[in-house]
């Protein structure tokens, strides 16, 4: 198997299954708690603290993101289109040379 059809096979997972994605991360990160509670590892008040502004700092990139990504979109590049395309060519500049869909990395990072 090549590596581009490799990649098309795991885009494909991945797409179809997006949705349950985020519920085995919960799954795990809870399992992780649920041990370390079982175990007597409770965190301190810093650790808390800690875990808060790491979470709050993710949760304000995925916004910023979002914020860049709908800013900086070019004319004639994006529709809510469901019968037929209305983009008068693909956006491959700014974020979108780096991510397919900046939109859905912005809300899962929130």
């Amino acid at each position: 198997m090549t590596l581009q059809e490799s990649f098309v096979k795991q885009g494909n997972f991945l797409f179809r299954y997006r949705s349950y994605l985020p519920l085995i991360l919960v799954g795990a990160g809870m399992g992780v708690f649920v041990i370390n509670s079982l175990y007597g590892k409770i965190p301190t008040d810093l650790q808390y603290f800690s875990l808060e502004v790491a979470s709050l700092i993710i949760a304000l990139m995925g916004l910023l993101i979002r914020i860049i990504t709908v800013g900086h979109t070019p004319a004639d590049t994006s529709g809510r289109n469901t019968k037929e395309q209305i983009a008068g060519e693909v956006n491959t500049t700014g974020i979108y040379s780096m991510v397919r869909h900046p939109l859905y990395l912005g809300n899962f990072l929130m």
